[in-house]
């Protein structure tokens, strides 16, 4: 191998350290696959069939069978009217791809989706030490979340608690035996049913994954599984019931599906399982806290989330917690049509452990570095330094002592190193960034370590020094509510709209930061977790409230009980005492109120709106239909209540790579009304026409403007403000680079750290494939793209001969975290001469798609070649091969 590149414009040294390896999945060419995208989720040689109807499953599964004999297992059968269908492994898939496509091409199959592996729910805090055997005395009112929401007046003044509602639960199993879960399972409990899909040992690793079921969904994984009580939590906080802790629906009845083991994660087969049965189990609502970053709408679980909720079947999601990592990091299948999508707001109090002063009135909260207990026996605090307290030159003083300490003018550890060495029982660090109990960075302390808020530092220090006080004694509180000053505002960690098809998403938000609720026996029993997997379930909860309101809760439209929940919901600042508005794109249409939404009688729809991009004049225009269901006559203004705007590139710096976390902006847009005073008698409705001028900013920046259509009540008899969330992108999205201008690059299989860009030759010996690792195609995405070719060129005559890989399919972008920063694929060697893709452009697709010899994998000639990669831009046609961007490797030299 010759001609390797030094150097790139940023360092793919360190880069490649964080590369993730992606599944060598069978090359399966047949037009009615839909082509994964080569992120690190796809489950090797596994795949899902749709067929037509229930009765072509089990013929289906005989020929299978029958085909493969020893090398195909059987996962899944879908015998559902939504959807038909089975999942398998077929070892070594690619061998038999002649013979599966005869099978495929039977007119009873529709579909066949790649596999996808989906991760453990993963939650932004879990924190082992916020784990309490039973609630603190007096606490419970002030740590609940529901004076946010109007949850408790709902409970309180009209008594509406959920009773008579079964919500579905699809997660990682609940501890039913917990006292404010029922204490059992079955008829007569409040988890009346549900069932265990994959049992303890699952992980989903490797193509045979242990699965042995349990007989019910009950969550035995105990304190050393690395199990963290998910499920229970979710379940606690939708129907938990116990003398000092009330869930959302207290009174409703769950049923439980289990889809994740101890450890690991699961895939799409049991999910789309898992929703069917509760489906025909007969949930009113179903919540899913589980996701991942794809941004689209096509995937199997998505689509068989959509049909439910198409039924009449409320279908909650959590948006995921990506919010760091920028713009268009919402998760599926949150991202289906009708499934309601859910940010996460932080809720007002936490429990933290807390120490007094003695001789002062204020109680400290603070958090231990890990690997101590968050209680200590009482000492006194003396200043960790002669001259100040930064503990970079130590006090005589501090030995026996707790010292004060303010992180800066030397590294953490050489301030943790020099007060244990010099007898100190422990350290009080504060950081003048952090106005919060914080949890110190540092790991292998000698003594605890304690991080306390930058004013109660501020404190500690002035009273040492000002009362000329060599000490101060400390008591030990335990845990206490402590204010959280981000409280309903959104989560730093809630993941940001819009999906890649410019659809919104969040809707709406409920409390997902620092939520607590139940946790399995084994793990304390009670405790916090924080993401926006606790979001979800309260929305499940408080739809559960709206439909007990209802009486006859099947005869409303889930659409609509959505649309009520935004028309009414808070809409937070970015942060609070800021004289702002978060944008849509982060908080939906706010923080669910549900007293309001199930008392007011004005209803808005839509319950939001996309203006999309301004690539053309098609969706300007929107139509609002506002109807008065009460028995009084109403008058509403309307006006625009503009929120801050979305930069999401900062193109000096870092081009079209997304801005993580993102950027505001200020970036108002113009709404013009048809009419912008009415009044609605009862039972009447009226249309109102709403016209988008976008903001004057330069299209290249493709800022992400929005707000909120307000309805400014003009009465006085109770009738509340409505709103309706807006956005647009004020660019052309289509105009959008895909693809990272320094990718395509090959890596050297041998040596990853070797990198071959595109003015360098890779020379690829067949003889020897056999004997080292394959080279390896990397490939960024700085755009989500709905589909992607790998061809390989000829460069002699500039042809395309054929495929190095799969078609991809709905591709996200990359962010800059572990793991997803830049995608790769072995290159083995071998081509396709067709894609099966009857979506590919005309103008490089092949034409001989009844030739079955395309099917087989073809040994690469001799010759110099390049892999060129065409990506479709966004909302771009597959048809046209001008709407795709085209970028090469540098050549590939094939000997023999």
């Amino acid at each position: 191998m010759n001609g390797r590149c030094s150097f790139f414009r940023f360092s793919f040294i360190s880069f490649l350290l964080l590369l993730y390896f992606c599944n060598a999945w069978g090359f399966i060419t047949h037009q009615k696959f839909q082509s994964p995208s080569i992120t690190e989720n796809i489950l090797d040689d596994r795949y899902i069939v749709q067929v037509g109807h229930a009765s072509h499953v089990a013929p289906f599964v005989d020929t299978l069978t029958q085909s493969f004999a020893q090398h195909i297992q059987i996962k899944r059968r879908f015998t559902h009217s939504l959807f038909s269908g089975v999942s398998f492994t077929l070892n070594a898939s690619s061998q038999y791809n002649q013979d599966l496509h005869a099978l495929f091409n039977h007119n009873n199959v529709t579909a066949i989706y790649p596999c996808r592996l989906a991760f453990a729910p993963t939650l932004h805090s879990v924190d082992s030490k916020t784990a309490f055997t039973s609630m603190p005395i007096n606490a419970s009112d002030i740590i609940s979340p529901h004076r946010l929401t109007q949850v408790d007046r709902v409970h309180k003044a009209l008594n509406y608690t959920g009773k008579g509602v079964l919500i579905g639960i699809i997660d990682s199993g609940v501890d039913y035996y917990h006292p404010a879960l029922g204490g059992g399972f079955g008829d007569g409990y409040k988890v009346r049913m549900g069932a265990d899909l994959v049992g303890d040992e699952f992980n989903n690793v490797g193509t045979n994954p242990i699965i042995k079921p349990g007989p019910t969904p009950l969550d035995t994984c105990g304190p050393h599984s690395g199990s963290v009580g998910h499920g229970t939590h979710v379940a606690g906080i939708v129907a938990g019931k116990a003398e000092n802790f009330t869930g959302v629906a207290p009174d409703a009845t769950l049923g439980v599906w289990r889809i994740f083991g101890c450890s690991g994660g699961t895939s799409d087969d049991i999910i789309v399982q898992a929703l069917l049965e509760a489906e025909k189990a007969g949930c009113d609502i179903i919540n899913l806290s589980i996701g991942d970053m794809n941004g689209w709408s096509e995937t199997v679980t998505s689509i068989v989330a959509s049909n439910i909720a198409k039924r009449g079947i409320h279908v909650i999601n959590s948006c995921g917690n990506n919010g760091l990592s920028g713009a268009f990091t919402i998760g599926s299948p949150s991202t289906g049509t009708d499934v309601v999508s859910v940010g996460s707001f932080d809720n007002e109090y936490n429990l933290v452990p807390h120490f007094r002063a003695v001789g002062t009135s204020d109680k400290t909260p603070y958090h231990t570095a890990t690997g101590f207990d968050e209680t200590f026996p009482p000492g006194d605090i003396v200043l960790g330094d002669n001259d100040d307290d930064d503990g970079c030159a130590v006090s005589a003083l501090i030995k026996g002592n707790y010292a004060l300490v303010k992180e800066g003018s030397c590294p953490l550890k050489t301030k943790v190193g020099n007060i244990a060495q010099a007898g100190a029982i422990g350290m009080v660090v504060y950081n003048d960034a952090k106005d919060y109990a914080y949890r110190p960075i540092i790991h292998n302390t000698a003594i605890p370590v304690l991080g306390v808020p930058r004013i109660h530092g501020h404190n500690l220090m002035h009273q040492l020094v000002s009362n000329k006080t060599a000490s101060i004694k400390l008591r030990f509180l335990g845990p206490l509510p402590s204010l959280i000053t981000s409280a309903k505002t959104v989560s730093i960690f809630s993941s940001v709209g819009a999906t890649f098809e410019l659809d919104l998403r969040p809707h709406l938000a409920g409390i997902g930061g620092s939520v607590y609720s139940l946790l399995p026996r084994s793990l304390g029993s009670w405790g916090f977790l924080s993401g926006s997997s606790m979001a979800s379930p309260y929305v499940a909860g408080s739809v559960a409230l709206y439909l007990n309101s209802l009486g006859n809760k099947t005869s409303v439209n889930p659409k609509v009980v959505l649309e009520r929940l935004q028309n009414y919901a808070y809409k937070a600042p970015t942060q609070n005492g800021k004289d702002n508005l978060d944008s849509p794109l982060r908080q939906g249409a706010g923080l669910v109120q549900v007293y309001d939404a199930i008392t007011q009688t004005v209803h808005v729809s839509p319950g939001y709106i996309s203006f999309n991009d301004t690539s053309s004049t098609q969706y300007k225009t929107h139509t609002l239909h506002i109807t008065n269901d009460g028995e009084e006559h109403v008058s509403y203004h309307l006006f625009n209540n503009v929120s801050l705007g979305i930069l999401p590139y900062n193109l000096a710096k870092n081009g079209y790579a997304y801005s993580e976390p993102i950027n505001y902006t200020i970036a108002p847009a113009k709404l013009r009304f048809s009419k912008k005073f009415i009044k609605l008698s009862p039972g009447k409705s009226i249309k109102i026409k709403v016209t988008v001028i976008p903001p004057d900013t330069d299209p290249k920046q493709h800022v992400m403007y929005g707000g909120y259509i307000q309805l400014k009540s003009g009465n006085h008899s109770g009738t509340l403000d409505l709103s309706v969330p807006y956005f647009g992108v004020s660019g052309k999205q289509k105009d959008l680079p895909v693809l990272d201008s320094s990718t395509p690059f090959i890596l050297d299989g041998v040596d990853s750290t070797i990198i071959y860009g595109t003015n360098d030759t890779l020379v690829f010996n067949q003889s020897s494939i056999n004997d080292q690792p394959a080279p390896q195609l990397a490939i960024r995405f700085l755009t989500g793209t709905r589909r992607v070719l790998y061809e390989l060129v000829d460069i002699i005559n500039r042809t395309v001969i054929g495929y190095v890989l799969p078609p991809s399919s709905y591709l996200p972008r990359n962010t800059l975290g572990i793991g997803t920063k830049v995608y790769i694929h072995p290159l083995q060697g071998v081509y396709y001469a067709t894609t099966r893709a009857p979506s590919s452009p005309s103008s490089f697709d092949d034409d001989n798609d009844n030739d079955d010899d395309n099917d087989h994998a073809l040994l690469i000639p001799p010759g110099t070649y390049r892999i060129r990669i065409r990506a479709l831009h966004l909302f771009g046609n597959p048809n046209d091969s001008n709407d795709y961007e085209l970028r090469e490797t540098g050549n590939i030299q094939i000997v023999e």
